[in-house]
């Protein structure tokens, strides 16, 4: 009896908290749960959206860096083209110029006349073939920076006037005097010059004693001589 009492309360007060708790019901849960199943699944999509937009404007700024890297790279490979091409321009034109230099002594003439060539007879080396040594001028086969060489050996008590000529004017002038009474004496100059291609360069007397100025010997000779220090490209 007592049992059945208790299955009866019992009973009775499900029976009271379904009417007045809906909570308790089964659709309500289901309910709850598609609920938050949709707002996951919208959560999902966002997600999912921004993802896609995020990998969008990644893949978009991958394509930026290839093609900038692909720009720089080209720009790389013609600046090293040029470069060699350069450098072959460079050794072509290093290559194409030859040394250049010669020394000529012997002077033909001792006796000196003014305004006169003086002409060295002997080529003691030519490289190029560049002086003349019957009309005692040297001709620039190249534009370039040009160091000449005069030197010239007095009889006793004699002086001469001097110019190292160039086409476009005297580079150096001078004057070379013995006042010994007793010994021939030797004298130097030297002149540095600019010469563009073909032009000429010789040595031109002035003022001097019209005989027996200059000297010479089988061991003392006067000379003139000329090198090339550097080529110059305009």
């Amino acid at each position: 009896m007592k049992m059945l009492m208790k299955i009866v309360v019992s009973v009775a007060l499900c029976v009271f908290v379904s009417a007045s708790e809906p909570e308790c019901s089964r659709f309500h849960y289901e309910e709850k749960t598609l609920e938050k199943m949709i707002k996951t699944e919208i959560y999902v999509d966002k997600i999912k959206s921004e993802t896609e937009n995020m990998q969008q404007k990644m893949s978009e700024k991958l394509d930026g860096i290839q093609e900038n890297w692909e720009k720089t790279k080209n720009e790389l490979n013609d600046a090293k083209a040029d470069s060699r091409k350069a450098v072959e321009e460079i050794k072509e034109s290093i290559s194409t110029i030859q040394a250049v230099g010669f020394m000529a002594q012997d002077i033909k003439k001792t006796a000196i006349s003014n305004e006169e060539t003086l002409v060295f007879s002997t080529t003691h080396f030519d490289v190029g073939s560049n002086y003349n040594n019957e009309s005692g001028i040297f001709v620039a086969p190249v534009a370039g920076i040009y160091m000449f060489t005069l030197h010239l050996c007095l009889t006793v008590n004699k002086y001469i006037h001097f110019e190292i000529d160039t086409t476009k004017g005297p580079t150096l002038t001078g004057r070379f005097i013995n006042d010994s009474s007793s010994y021939y004496g030797c004298q130097t100059a030297t002149a540095v010059a600019e010469l563009g291609i073909k032009e000429h360069v010789w040595i031109k007397s002035g003022t001097s004693f019209s005989t027996g100025t200059l000297w010479k010997s089988a061991s003392i000779r006067n000379s003139f001589s000329g090198a090339l220090i550097s080529a110059v490209t305009k």
